[in-house]
């Protein structure tokens, strides 16, 4: 997760709606909370937003996912105002973006905000360079500075080799880069990108997500990411938006859209979700219960309670050996009461931010695994059935859903 500040984008109680007269009835309906298709086939308009609310602080990347004519694209076109709202306001920055015109809108864009979109729209008849550093030509900024900014970026996105080079002669994922380059050279504190890697075939897709990840890490811009794709929402987001009709239907972490479906529609897209990709350690772990080292067998079972498994720590709090049940049980049974011959030292350690399926070949093996903080202290204990039983969990409660659907 992103460390995130203070609001920069907010969208407050804000509606879209087409047609000629936007603010008439079809307006008066929409806000008394008819629906969509209602309001069009009640007035020929459509509502491209519905009571939209949310914020984005400094340095999140914050994803709005939906489908076709979910209201998602409409909502990033009011941050750049490629789109007049019909009511409620929009912030960036302290500035109300509705507001401004002309001359004061052009400058706030540059200056703002980078943008990324689907298709590339590099200027082919231009090389690599200057396709990055146009933007800073329309500023005025003198060509030394502006190659300089444009190599930087490009350096970013691992093309600086290829800065001679025309569009035509950069496969479409290269391509995408420069256009991200691009965004990046005027070093802009929020970046806008509208359906950036839809058009890229999955592996370079995925490549893309990473360095688009990687390069946050290093820069922390923030980041308003529209996608019709909840993996790539999920893999990305540090918060998700999920929009439906024109209207937001959940807000929350990836783990939270997964794991807390708010209605039957996001129960639906997360079905086919691997749950391992998303939900980390520290959602199902358990907190720590170690055992003395000093302490006899029957006292450490009994300090065990139901866990399968407990952890004898150093002085610094780092776990050194782990107690079974199965073990101590076994050692038990040769009519011993020391500690000792029962503890082993095999054990698998993970941090509390891993994946689930980056742990499950650990789980395989059937012991506790010891999670532990950056500095090698125990903060919590991971037992391959509290995998199975989140599992189990979002599995009913998303089958609850499909049932009242069918009910």
């Amino acid at each position: 997760m992103a460390q995130v500040g203070d609001d920069i984008i907010v969208l407050d109680s804000v509606y879209k709606i087409f047609g000629p007269q936007p603010r008439g009835r079809a307006f008066e309906l929409a806000s008394s909370g008819m629906g969509k298709d209602e309001v069009q086939a009640e007035t020929g308009h459509v509502v491209g937003l519905h009571d939209v609310s949310f914020s984005v602080p400094r340095g999140e990347i914050f994803v709005v996912m939906g489908l076709s004519g979910s209201g998602k694209s409409t909502a990033i076109r009011t941050v750049n105002k490629l789109h007049d709202i019909t009511a409620g306001t929009v912030t960036v920055e302290g500035t109300d973006v509705q507001t401004l015109e002309g001359s004061e809108l052009q400058a706030f864009r540059r200056s703002q905000m980078g943008m990324v979109f689907q298709h590339f729209a590099l200027f082919p008849h231009r090389n690599v360079i200057d396709n990055v550093s146009y933007g800073l030509k329309v500023q005025g900024v003198d060509k030394t500075a502006r190659s300089d900014a444009a190599m930087r970026a490009l350096a970013l996105v691992g093309l600086d080799a290829y800065s001679q080079n025309m569009p035509s002669e950069l496969s479409g994922g290269m391509q995408q880069r420069v256009g991200l380059a691009r965004a990046l050279a005027s070093d802009p504190e929020i970046l806008l990108m509208d359906e950036a890697f839809s058009a890229l075939d999955p592996l370079i897709r995925r490549q893309m997500q990473d360095e688009l990840l990687e390069i946050q890490s290093e820069l922390q811009k923030t980041i308003l990411f529209i996608t019709h794709d909840l993996n790539e929402a999920l893999r990305i987001g540090d918060r998700v938006c999920i929009m439906k009709d024109g209207a937001v239907v959940q807000i929350g972490t990836p783990e939270e859209i997964l794991t807390e479906p708010a209605t039957g529609y996001v129960a639906e897209f997360v079905q086919d979700v691997d749950q391992g990709r998303v939900i980390q350690v520290h959602e199902v772990m358990q907190r720590p219960a170690p055992v003395a080292a000093s302490a006899t067998i029957a006292e450490a079972l009994g300090a065990m309670g139901d866990r399968i498994g407990a952890f004898v720590l150093d002085a610094a709090g780092a776990p050194t050996h782990l107690l079974c049940v199965e073990d101590a049980a076994r050692a038990a049974s040769m009519g011993t009461t020391d500690l000792a011959a029962a503890l082993r030292t095999d054990f698998e350690r993970c941090s509390p931010n891993d994946r689930l399926n980056e742990v499950y070949a650990a789980c395989g093996r059937g012991l506790s695994i010891a999670v532990c903080d950056e500095s090698g202290t125990l903060v919590g204990n991971l037992d391959p059935r509290h995998i199975m039983e989140e599992m189990g969990r979002v599995e009913n409660l998303i089958e609850g859903f499909e049932r009242e659907v069918f009910l």
